[in-house]
């Protein structure tokens, strides 16, 4: 799913995807000017193994990385996707 509007909800500490069935969310906690902490991520069942979750991760890591802030990859499923690609390491701590 490459066509997805992620939304960053800068006052709740969220990144989001509107789908059929709800809301996909990332959660995220800022620990300072420059360190996010990736907290949780929830997808919809009838949007799971669609994409949205990667989708959604790699958009607010890639967040973090355009304006050189670190990540703290609290949530399961944010510290895999960054285990499993070389585009992150360089912002996780």
């Amino acid at each position: 799913m490459n066509n997805l509007n992620v939304q960053h909800d800068i006052i709740n500490h969220l990144f989001y995807i509107k789908v059929k069935d709800g809301t996909a969310v990332l959660k995220y906690d800022q620990i300072d000017e420059n360190h996010l902490d990736y907290i949780s991520t929830h997808v919809p069942e009838s949007a799971q193994g669609l994409g949205v979750g990667k989708s959604l991760v790699e958009h607010a890591l890639d967040y973090a990385k355009e304006r050189n802030m670190m990540v703290k990859p609290t949530c399961p499923f944010v510290k895999h996707i960054v285990e499993h690609s070389d585009a992150y390491e360089q912002i996780v701590d």
